[in-house]
């Protein structure tokens, strides 16, 4: 773990951690664009002028993941953004662009931020499209690529020398609490193969999505305390239907179960929304 290090910046971005090979450096998502700044400074204090950022890793196309890009290709222009080819082609339309800089915005608002977001789109892309099996050599550092869909079509985990992992959110975010927030919006059962392939890596340490290195005492039981969320977040909203509810009166029953004062520091409202009225509409429909 020496050589993998928290640059994480800003309430509400993805974790972001910096991967120091002897060769080469990665970063694994990069988190919003209101706090990109601050992001570039954490970094620069880790290489201290004696390296470069080689690699950004994108575990999905999400706006709070990803959009710290186009500031890093200022500060590193020869950086090379890696991710799933459907997130490589999201990047391509313009109305996904122009709903990811929409959301930007609204963090900006959020979080306090007093400058809107104003970045070219043209740097927000991805260079190499990666996928099951693939595997990065930094020198002595190794990092697989595991396809994990389920919160998104383009969700991917990454294994670090076969011992520590950044499982995609399909598999759900810890809170401090210890407490498991199930984010599959596509798929529950894709999400439910997702964790097991996590789980059969058998990693040494987890890297939580929005949270960060899970302590080695919940490590033992992570993986069925994911599962278990999934599970009991699929069953409210199938019982809910049963008893003849519409989808937006299961989201306010949703939200104000699930929804607590933790899950706030993760997730503002609007994203909230989004991604969990088409996991209830992706649960319905394929029940």
């Amino acid at each position: 773990m020496k050589n993998i290090i928290n640059v994480t910046s800003g309430k509400g971005s993805s974790t972001a951690f910096l991967i120091l090979g002897k060769d080469k450096t990665a970063l694994i998502d990069c988190g919003m664009a209101y706090c990109a700044s601050s992001l570039i400074r954490n970094i620069q204090q880790v290489l201290n002028d004696e390296r470069k950022l080689d690699y950004i890793l994108l575990s999905h196309s999400h706006y709070d993941h990803i959009s710290a890009v186009p500031y890093l290709r200022k500060v590193w222009p020869d950086v090379k953004v890696m991710a799933a080819e459907y997130a490589q082609n999201i990047l391509t339309k313009k109305s996904a662009l122009k709903t990811i800089k929409e959301l930007n915005n609204q963090s900006v608002l959020y979080y306090g931020s007093s400058q809107l977001i104003d970045y070219d789109d043209t740097l927000m892309k991805v260079d190499h499209k990666i996928s099951e099996g693939d595997s990065l050599n930094l020198g002595n550092t190794n990092i697989d690529v595991l396809e994990t869909p389920g919160h998104t079509k383009c969700s991917l985990s990454f294994l670090v020398n076969n011992e520590v992992i950044f499982p995609s959110e399909t598999t759900g975010c810890m809170s401090k609490s210890g407490k498991i927030n199930s984010a599959f919006i596509i798929s529950y059962k894709q999400t439910i193969n997702s964790i097991n392939k996590c789980q059969k890596a058998n990693p040494r340490y987890i890297i939580s999505p929005h949270f960060g290195l899970v302590d080695k005492s919940e490590t033992p039981t992570y993986w069925k305390k994911c599962i278990q969320a999934a599970n009991n977040t699929r069953n409210f909203v199938l019982k809910l239907f049963s008893l003849g509810f519409d989808q937006d009166k299961i989201f306010k029953e949703f939200e104000n179960f699930f929804r607590d004062e933790e899950y706030k520091l993760y997730q503002p409202d609007y994203a909230f929304e989004i991604n969990n009225r088409a996991m209830i509409k992706s649960i319905i429909n394929n029940r």
